[in-house]
């Protein structure tokens, strides 16, 4: 099975400017990249990084246009084809595996701000919306084709790396590249009183 992973190089996940410089956000985005690429090679797929720049990475597709329209584009040519957000920095590859075993038309792995962060498509004619509650709204798609849907719930798929405390999850749960990229810039995770916290070492 083909595994599309979209990758935005331009100013990535700019939402963590308050504690990263745009250097290390860039290389944070692309280690979670090289995460999820070693995951879906780990469960047994091709992955495909559909990227807006050039990365220098094998297996990569340059495509400049909005996330829908290139991706509805390989929904055309290419199905099943699943597709996986590049920030999924601790998913495992029993997860997609998992996904790929629901036989369902559509599966969808929802994110935790009701955004879509594994999709697995095998009716050529399903068009993806990307952005905002965009699981409400490719279950509503199904539905309205009527074709089969499954969801599937698992905490490994459910976290995005959007935020300073999506940070922390990559450093308790986390085992790749991410993580060890984190900890280079002096990240670690500390119990005051009874909660972990993120904290940042300075130089």
């Amino acid at each position: 099975m083909k595994v599309l992973i979209p990758f935005k190089v331009t100013n990535p996940k700019s939402r963590l400017g308050k504690i990263l410089t745009h250097r290390e956000r860039k290389e944070l985005a692309f280690n979670m990249l090289l995460d999820v690429v070693e995951s879906v090679k780990k469960a047994g797929f091709v992955p495909k990084i559909l990227s807006t720049q050039r990365t220098g990475l094998e297996n990569e597709i340059v495509d400049s246009r909005g996330l829908n329209s290139a991706i509805n584009d390989w929904i055309k040519s290419y199905t099943p084809l699943m597709i996986v957000m590049s920030d999924l920095a601790i998913i495992r590859p029993e997860d997609l595996r998992n996904i790929s075993a629901l036989e369902s038309d559509v599966v969808i792995s929802p994110g935790r701000k009701g955004g879509t962060n594994v999709l697995l498509v095998r009716n050529g004619n399903f068009r993806v919306s990307y952005h905002g509650l965009s699981f409400l709204k490719h279950v509503e798609t199904a539905r309205r084709m009527g074709i089969s849907c499954s969801v599937y719930n698992s905490f490994y798929t459910y976290v995005d790396v959007d935020e300073e405390s999506d940070l922390m999850e990559i450093m308790i749960h986390g085992k790749g590249r991410s993580r060890g990229f984190l900890e280079k810039c002096g990240f670690r995770v500390e119990i005051r009183g009874k909660e972990p916290v993120l904290v940042r070492e300075k130089d």
